[in-house]
């Protein structure tokens, strides 16, 4: 077992990927949503049981389907379509709702006396975020390219497929009287289901002095670094559709990092001309959180992150799978398996 991982209590923050609730290339029906998360819960239990968690989820391929749905709407009726951050609002409360009922399932007498609740969560961008400008957060369905330049909206490459990209700004804060109600939840062992689909974007509106929402999809793993920092949290878990972290992914001298300090997946991060390594839409953000969550002010040497599959999670936690990102071993660490 790893030694980040404590005979304690931990506060772990749990960002479940959307292409591990909906795998690529299904039907986007809830029959295999239920499945996945179910399979998902299943792997999580132990976890679950020792642990205060507070869930974050990823939203990309239902908000896509909404998105789909409202544009025939649209068609057949001319009605204007729904606005993303109302999208966002309808798949927190849509995945929380399949989730809860998987850990009532898994808990079973425990969660009826524990707490486990879905809280709807406004998180607070910059408008003026460049990320507006360049957009690389996936959404929806895969395409082909050739059906991917029909849509008429954005498209980016994403493996083999095309899907459609909208903006990502940085979460900056969850507003205030949401974050009193989760710390108030976990700090009573609760289990939270929060900042679904990296939150609900809003912007504040000083001339109305309110909040609006603004048209755009937080990253969830950005947003679960955030929440994690914020809540003082022990661990991060990043749990998608892939093993964990690769050099070289997909070549024929693909290489998976067992374990890393942050300084050292840092400069993995970097190629020689500047850029990343990793894809800035996929697998960039999820490096980036991890390494800001164990660099984060006030992180001490037990802090850690990990990035991996989410029916893979329960090895994780053992050291026997996945990626981890620690300062426990030294500057210097990196280890392949």
């Amino acid at each position: 077992m790893l030694s980040t991982v404590h005979d304690y209590k931990q506060h772990i923050v749990v960002a479940l990927g959307g292409n591990a609730l909906l795998k690529r290339g299904e039907d986007m029906n809830i029959a295999n949503q239920r499945k996945n998360i179910a399979e998902g819960i299943s792997s999580l239990s132990d976890i679950l049981k020792n642990n205060t968690i507070t869930f974050v989820h990823g939203n990309g391929p239902q908000v896509g389907l909404l998105a789909l749905q409202g544009a025939a709407y649209k068609k057949e009726t001319g009605s204007e379509s729904i606005d993303l951050d109302v999208l966002d609002a309808e798949t927190e409360g849509m995945i929380g709702y399949l989730l809860e009922q998987e850990i009532d399932a898994a808990l079973g007498q425990e969660g009826q006396t524990r707490g486990v609740v879905t809280l709807l969560s406004q998180i607070i961008v910059d408008p003026k975020d460049e990320a507006f400008q360049n957009p690389t957060k996936f959404i929806g369905p895969v395409y082909s390219e050739e059906d991917a330049m029909k849509l008429g909206k954005p498209v980016k490459q994403d493996g083999e497929y095309y899907r459609q990209v909208v903006a990502s700004p940085r979460p900056l804060r969850l507003i205030n009287q949401q974050l009193t109600a989760v710390k108030l939840l976990t700090k009573n062992d609760c289990i939270v289901i929060c900042a679904g689909g990296g939150g609900i974007p809003v912007v504040i509106d000083r001339a109305e002095n309110r909040l609006k929402g603004i048209e755009a999809v937080i990253d969830k793993d950005r947003a679960a670094c955030m929440l994690g920092k914020t809540l003082g949290a022990d661990g991060l878990m990043i749990l998608t559709d892939v093993p964990g972290v690769a050099l070289n992914y997909g070549k024929c001298n693909e290489k998976y990092i067992r374990s890393a300090s942050p300084e050292r997946m840092l400069e993995l991060a970097r190629s020689d001309d500047g850029n990343s390594n990793f894809p800035a839409g996929s697998m960039g953000p999820k490096i980036e959180s991890a390494i800001e969550f164990v660099q984060s002010e006030n992180s001490i040497e037990s802090k850690w992150s990990m990035i991996g599959s989410l029916k893979k999670a329960k090895s994780m936690m053992q050291g026997e799978a996945g990626t981890l990102v620690t300062n426990e071993h030294g500057v210097d660490h990196l280890e392949f398996y």
